[in-house]
């Protein structure tokens, strides 16, 4: 099959984890540009390390689901981790046929909510095991008091825009005060656009989950429609790409 008339060199691909032996519970992905495709291999470059010093979860054998657009259409296809070439590439091998799909944007809204973004230079292995231990801490009895900050933020189920005053970093762990009643959220989180404010000195930036359980995106999901009114996207339809265009 022609795959590289829809993944083309330079393009970007949203993975998703769909190996048997994930955690369910986890929504867990990162996006890829693609370097070279062809019927039996599809090498993906990563704007950031997804290991480093430390073990990745990454193994050889994981499959995934590839999405992106091609020709005005969603395209996905289940693709098997073959090597990790380097802490940025990656080699998968495609797995059956390519199927098209309607995208949808996730339904998004305007409001003030209690946040704390930590921007850093680390890998995304590094960041997941930092975000593993804050979510186990914000469910504990007693949890720690994080201190967050009234931010003006654009959210949806698959992500949301900030404006900082401080250089933003490919990646960044996010805690975010939904003020349901309930523990904040967390979630590891990808930079896919930044607008530059030279005048005021600030950058609008755009944000994907890449790490967040999946019961805090239906949370997520159930605030956003008591706001915008209306019914979202299921959790199957928010598994794809959210393109958070600014």
């Amino acid at each position: 099959m022609n795959y590289d008339r829809y993944f083309t060199r330079g393009q970007n691909v949203f993975l998703i984890n769909i190996s048997e032996e994930r955690d369910a519970s986890v929504f867990d992905s990162f996006t890829g540009r693609v370097v070279l495709c062809s019927d039996d291999q599809l090498l993906l470059r990563t704007a950031y390390r997804l290991y480093s010093g430390e073990v990745s979860g990454l193994k050889p054998g994981m499959q995934f689901k590839l999405t992106t657009e091609a020709m005005g259409m969603g395209v996905q296809i289940r693709a098997e981790l073959v090597e990790l070439i380097s802490p940025e590439e990656l080699k998968l091998r495609p797995l059956g046929e390519l199927a098209v799909y309607q995208r949808r944007q996730s339904p998004r809204v305007d409001l003030s909510l209690p946040l704390l973004l930590v921007p850093q230079k680390s890998s995304l292995a590094a960041f997941q095991r930092e975000w593993k231990r804050v979510v186990q801490d914000l469910q504990k009895p007693a949890p720690p008091r994080l201190k967050l900050t009234s931010t003006a933020v654009n959210l949806s189920a698959g992500g949301f825009g900030v404006t900082l005053a401080t250089e933003p970093t490919h990646l960044a762990l996010v805690v975010i005060d939904l003020q349901d009643e309930k523990r904040p959220i967390c979630a590891v989180a990808e930079l896919i656009w930044r607008k530059p404010d030279n005048e005021q000195q600030l950058t609008a930036c755009g944000h994907r989950f890449v790490d967040i359980l999946k019961e805090d995106q239906e949370r997520i999901a159930a605030l956003v429609e008591k706001i915008a009114g209306g019914r979202t996207s299921g959790a199957k339809q928010r598994e794809l790409i959210d393109r958070m265009e600014p």
